[in-house]
């Protein structure tokens, strides 16, 4: 089965001591942050990039395959970078036959490649990067303190590096406007004491641990009502509000969720808890697969179309 393909959007930044942003092409007076990130690349291709994780316990490992692809006259680098956590034991299982082809030490690492487009316009204080995100598995908490640490130890001492989420209004108010509706859910944090008493009787609900949703989905989109709807809901709700009265029903909810989808690009929003919309978009319709794998080329052109969104949203004092 193909895995679903998630393309992360960041703009990045080097600020000084004074928290004064930079030139990405001549920062420090006349240094282009697009050669100085190919040497980074290049330097952790040499030698792996350790650091300890937050418990001290494991070490996050980070380095590339293969070295990365820089177009100058693009002004971009791409490729994948590799990462891996050692400091913990465990097995290797085949799954069909449930048996242990190999036991695993402390200090091995199982390393993940993880597909990364970066673009530095001239003369602009942000570069646009793209990060491929896998299911519990984030590559950007590696590549900061990696990257902050390698411009230090090149003489950049005044300097460092700000990668920073990109959710902008914008890329909403488009997904809404143009895209489709594709499913909407309504979520309870709590569950009922009996399903065939809801059933039945339509119990309400109690104080019970768990989570309980109402879901509509469509295959094409949900009617323009409920986008309508839904719009005015997102846009309206008090963030300082942690539940959700919808109008017509009885119940305050925990959140409602929903998924918009344009040009084959997937997204989801939640109307309470914003701080779960992530930067990242499910292009998996859009992406080629060759032996089960994505393709670069596939994945680079998306990177590009991502960008060229961020582009139109982003102003040039970001």
């Amino acid at each position: 089965m193909e895995e679903k393909i998630l393309l992360a959007t960041y703009i990045v930044k080097i600020v000084d001591n004074n928290k004064n942003q930079q030139m990405l092409s001549y920062f420090n007076g006349s240094d282009d942050f697009l050669s100085l990130f190919e040497s980074f690349t290049e330097y952790i291709f040499e030698n792996v990039n350790q650091l300890p994780d937050l418990s001290g316990r494991r070490t996050i490992h980070l380095t590339l395959e293969e070295p990365a692809t820089k177009e100058d006259e693009n002004r971009c680098i791409y490729g994948f970078f590799s990462s891996g956590v050692s400091g913990e034991r465990y097995k290797v299982v085949n799954t069909t036959t449930n048996e242990t082809e190999l036991n695993v030490d402390t200090h091995h690492a199982a390393f993940r490649n993880v597909f990364f487009y970066f673009f530095i316009p001239r003369n602009r204080n942000v570069g646009y990067l793209i990060l491929q995100r896998k299911a519990n598995f984030g590559i950007k908490t590696k590549l900061l303190p990696a990257i902050n640490s390698y411009i230090r130890q090149e003489g950049y001492q005044v300097y460092r590096v700000l990668i920073n989420n990109l959710v902008h209004n914008s890329v909403y108010t488009k997904m809404m406007r143009e895209g489709n509706l594709k499913k909407v859910e309504l979520v309870k944090r709590r569950i009922p004491r009996s399903l065939e008493n809801y059933i039945n009787n339509n119990e309400e609900p109690e104080e019970i641990k768990g989570t309980f949703k109402s879901s509509f989905t469509s295959r094409t989109s949900l009617p323009q009502n409920w986008k309508d709807y839904i719009d005015g809901v997102f846009r309206q709700h008090n963030s300082n509000h942690a539940t959700l009265d919808v109008e017509g029903l009885d119940d305050s909810y925990s959140d409602l969720e929903f998924e918009l989808e344009l040009n084959g690009k997937k997204k989801t929003f939640y109307v309470v808890n914003r701080q779960r919309i992530q930067p990242d978009i499910d292009v998996t319709r859009n992406i080629d697969f060759e032996d089960g794998e994505p393709t670069i080329d596939s994945l680079k052109e998306q990177s590009i179309e991502l960008i060229h969104d961020m582009l139109d949203i982003t102003p040039d004092n970001a």
